[in-house]
């Protein structure tokens, strides 16, 4: 218990204002079909223990400040894609303010979410400033406190923001994809079937689990082979990464 309170309080401490990673990567894979500049946030309002960018949810990293920020976006003109992951970059309130700027310097804007914040997407998404969505669902509603590492309380109302941001996606017809990551152990065949129908439509991508670094003590669970990845995601019409 003394742990989990400690923890909270380092996530806390970790979401106040919009902090950004001084790691910015150029990437081939995080915006389809696109080279794009990937911003890493820091802080995050769920405890995943098979989170594998613990230091960015406990804002163990070195902080850039915005201009530096820009001033590397600036530097790769090989795109004019902005992907921003965390953490969970919608914790922080000012984050559509910089979006906003993005959007004046002509970026297209991938944002990276675990859904908790529908109320911050739907205020993106009606001001047109998101060119592309990727939602994660980690688990159904019966796993979701464990996969989260929310109390159960907590989780059932994060579960319903999750839904709400998913159908706020639909609502906008805004491109988007679902992800869930796969960790054996975790989740099984029946949580990935009642995650496909909670997704519908959507495309879907069953992720590999990467135990190489972890929030939590994961890093004993063997990852799934690509193969038996490749044969799940088929079974419920997802795809495999």
């Amino acid at each position: 218990m003394e742990q989990r309170k400690e923890r909270r309080i380092q996530l806390e401490e970790a979401c106040e204002n919009l902090k950004f990673a001084r790691t910015v990567l150029t990437s081939l894979l995080d915006y389809p079909k696109s080279v794009s500049v990937v911003l890493f946030t820091v802080g995050c309002n769920f405890c995943c223990p098979y989170c594998h960018n613990p230091e960015l949810v406990l804002a163990k990293v070195s902080i850039a400040e915005e201009e530096e920020i820009f001033e590397e976006i600036r530097r790769r003109k090989i795109t004019n894609r902005v992907v921003i992951t965390g953490g969970e970059p919608t914790v922080h309130e000012d984050l559509p303010a910089f979006i906003r700027k993005l959007k004046k310097s002509d970026h297209l804007v991938k944002l990276d979410t675990n859904g908790s914040n529908p109320r911050m997407v739907e205020d993106l998404l009606s001001d047109g400033l998101l060119d592309y969505v990727a939602l994660d669902i980690k688990s159904g509603i019966e796993k979701f406190h464990t996969v989260t590492g929310l109390s159960e309380e907590s989780a059932k109302e994060m579960f319903k923001n999750v839904l709400e941001t998913l159908r706020l996606l639909k609502q906008y017809s805004v491109p988007h994809e679902v992800r869930t990551t796969y960790v054996p152990g975790l989740l099984d065949e029946r949580d990935i079937a009642e995650i496909k129908e909670l997704v519908g439509d959507s495309t879907w991508y069953l992720q590999r689990f990467r135990p190489q670094k972890t929030l939590s003590l994961y890093t004993n669970v063997t990852s799934s082979s690509y193969e038996d990845l490749f044969k799940l995601a088929s079974k419920f019409g997802a795809k495999a990464r």
